[in-house]
């Protein structure tokens, strides 16, 4: 799980114009039930992309590092795009 350190980072480097969240209490993952096995053992990364009324308009399951997010920049920028966020 990233700290809000590395996510802070990240963000500043790549000029993000919206929030990232780490959910090291598991309540956000708890809320969207996409918790995968206890705290101690979920290793896989997923992203969702939520909108401002807290509905998940994009998920991504699974997810590699290599590309990904350039591709959840792009979908983000289509949906601005489209209205949708």
């Amino acid at each position: 799980m990233d700290s809000l350190t590395a996510l802070q980072r990240f963000r500043d480097k790549y000029s993000l114009g919206f929030p990232l969240v780490s959910d090291r209490d598991r309540t956000l993952g708890e809320s969207y039930g996409t918790l995968k096995g206890d705290s101690t053992s979920s290793d896989e990364r997923d992203t969702a992309v939520i909108a401002k009324d807290g509905v998940v308009v994009m998920a991504y399951r699974r997810v590699g590092a290599k590309g990904h997010a350039a591709q959840v920049l792009a979908d983000v920028k289509k949906l601005r795009e489209e209205g949708r966020l």
